[in-house]
């Protein structure tokens, strides 16, 4: 595993595992682009079934109760220090850090530490706008110069709700929902305005995987996909159900062994920082609930937890 990696970490609202390569019913050729670049990790789960705690799991090490994120940033809960933050410690030992779009861990973005915020949108401004902006921002950050390894974090706003329309070439009559919820006339469109959205975001994603690849980034970039947790449906976001807590991760770095192949291995959002951390041959800031991937990436061990 090399050291001193770029980072790219791809996030979406509200998804879950209901986008390809865990659900074929999900029309993301993209993120399946990335699976088969990639592992995919199978029994990835968050450690707190809504926005902000989840979030801070990843972005701490530590679960939300020691790290401060208890609700909602907005609704006015916060970290108890945001200097272990990612997109502050990483600053902090020579990266350069960039966010463009979602976060959701402060009401006061500037509280992350990161080195550059690009954040498009405004009052009826739709997510799909506000997600190809930001996506864009992204894409022109990576075609700028760059003089030190940086992390950058893509949020969407894509899948949450409101949803917004079914995109032409998915029929909501055929759509197969998910087993918890009624096969019903009204659900199967709801889903379908759902597997509409996760399209869109998936779209977006291409647009900055197409421009890793031209630009040659591939050989020294950590790419990486997960979301905060399951859909905003009955019996999944908010819930302790496995489809409200089990969450997508595919994960593509140069020179994986597992690339192309699945890990049933059970991970969470925790291990993530530690993982990051080894990649960017950044030390840990102190103890974390984690444990980096790499050991099941490289084959010297079959279970973390």
């Amino acid at each position: 595993m090399k050291q001193g990696l770029n980072l790219i970490y791809l996030h979406t609202h509200d998804t879950g595992r209901y986008v390809q390569p865990y659900d074929p019913n999900a029309v993301t050729p993209n993120l399946m682009r990335l699976a088969r670049e990639g592992c995919v990790f199978r029994s990835a789960f968050c450690c707190g079934p809504t926005c902000s705690p989840s979030r801070s799991g990843l972005v701490t090490g530590l679960y939300p109760h020691q790290n401060g994120m208890y609700g909602l940033a907005h609704r006015g809960f916060s970290l108890h220090d945001y200097s272990r933050h990612l997109g502050s410690w990483l600053r902090s030992h020579g990266m350069e850090t960039v966010l463009c779009g979602v976060h959701h861990e402060a009401a006061d973005v500037s509280s992350l530490g990161y080195s550059h915020v690009f954040q498009e949108e405004a009052p009826g401004m739709s997510s799909l706008e506000a997600d190809t902006r930001n996506t864009e921002k992204a894409v022109e950050f990576l075609r700028s110069p760059h003089e030190k390894p940086f992390f950058l974090s893509l949020g969407l706003h894509n899948t949450h709700r409101p949803f917004e329309g079914i995109d032409p070439g998915i029929e909501p009559d055929y759509v197969k929902v998910p087993a918890c919820l009624p096969d019903t006339d009204e659900t199967r469109r709801d889903f379908a305005e759902f597997l509409t959205s996760a399209k869109r975001a998936d779209t977006c994603f291409g647009r900055v995987l197409d421009c890793v690849r031209e630009l040659g980034l591939e050989d020294n970039t950590l790419v990486f996909y997960t979301t905060d947790h399951g859909p905003a449906f009955p019996h999944m976001k908010c819930t302790l159900r496995d489809d409200g807590i089990g969450v997508s991760l595919i994960l593509k770095y140069p020179g994986n062994p597992m690339a192309g192949k699945v890990c049933d291995a059970m991970v969470s959002h925790l291990d993530l920082y530690p993982t990051l951390c080894e990649a960017a041959g950044v030390p840990l800031p102190g103890p974390v609930e984690g444990r980096t991937l790499f050991p099941l990436l490289e084959g010297s061990e079959e279970k973390l937890h």
